[in-house]
């Protein structure tokens, strides 16, 4: 399990009681706990021993939590959406094999905004001629050049935001992807690029949604300052973030 840090104590010197604790340095405990929270403090430990330390923390002032990394859920638990219908009550999601997801106004308890980037990696060959003085001496002069072969990696990356709607009672979120979301639902509302219809359906879920907006996983610092733990970094700040939320 891992150990994570949610909020920090009006003390300084606890600072120095979590280090202890935690079998780490002062500067180690300042540097995992600064920035955006959540952050994670101890990235692995067994269970009793993670409990534990949530427990010492918490008498220390610290806001602070422990979970499995496997409770992480990715797109596999998710309904990634297609298409997206208002009704008088909720919402109906039609996800890409075309079932449709009735989603109550009621079962949504938090909706976060963020984004992935992806990243293409491809070998590009090239031929030129390019003078050789051992040719022309070879030659008489006759051939003055020589075919140059030259290999170079191009790396492109590309970035897509989506809206994450979480759910109660168990039941699987709903990711809306910018590229991937059809957006008949804005009707007169349409906008000129799928970016700026994902910021309208945005507005239209907080209009229409009691549920809090939380941004932090849209953040570049807040992704930036979470380790691996063998998960996408993305999916890690969104549990963070959402159980920070139910501490």
């Amino acid at each position: 399990m891992f150990v994570a840090v949610a909020g920090l104590p009006g003390d300084p010197a606890a600072m120095r009681g979590a280090a202890a604790l935690c079998g780490l340095t002062v500067m180690e405990v300042g540097a995992r706990c600064g920035g955006v929270l959540p952050r994670v403090l101890v990235r692995q430990a067994p269970e009793d021993e993670a409990r534990r330390l949530v427990t010492g923390l918490g008498a220390l002032g610290f806001r602070a939590f422990a979970a499995d990394v496997r409770r992480i859920p990715s797109d596999a638990q998710r309904i990634v959406a297609r298409r997206l219908e208002a009704t008088g009550s909720g919402l109906n999601v039609t996800d890409g094999r075309g079932t449709c997801h009735p989603c109550p106004f009621t079962t949504i308890a938090l909706v976060q905004t963020g984004y992935r980037t992806t990243s293409h990696s491809e070998v590009v060959k090239s031929t030129e001629r390019k003078f050789s003085m051992g040719r022309a001496l070879m030659t008489g002069g006759l051939a003055l050049t020589k075919k140059v072969e030259t290999v170079t990696e191009q790396v492109t990356s590309s970035r897509e935001s989506f809206i994450l709607v979480a759910r109660t009672e168990g039941l699987p979120a709903i990711i809306l992807y910018e590229s991937r979301l059809g957006y008949p639902c804005l009707g007169a509302e349409l906008k000129p690029s799928r970016h700026l219809n994902l910021k309208a359906v945005l507005e239209r879920l907080r209009a229409l949604v009691p549920a809090p907006l939380d941004d932090r996983a849209a953040q570049p610092a807040f992704l930036r300052g979470l380790p691996q733990l063998g998960v996408d970094e993305v999916d890690l700040g969104l549990f963070l973030v959402q159980e920070d939320r139910n501490l």
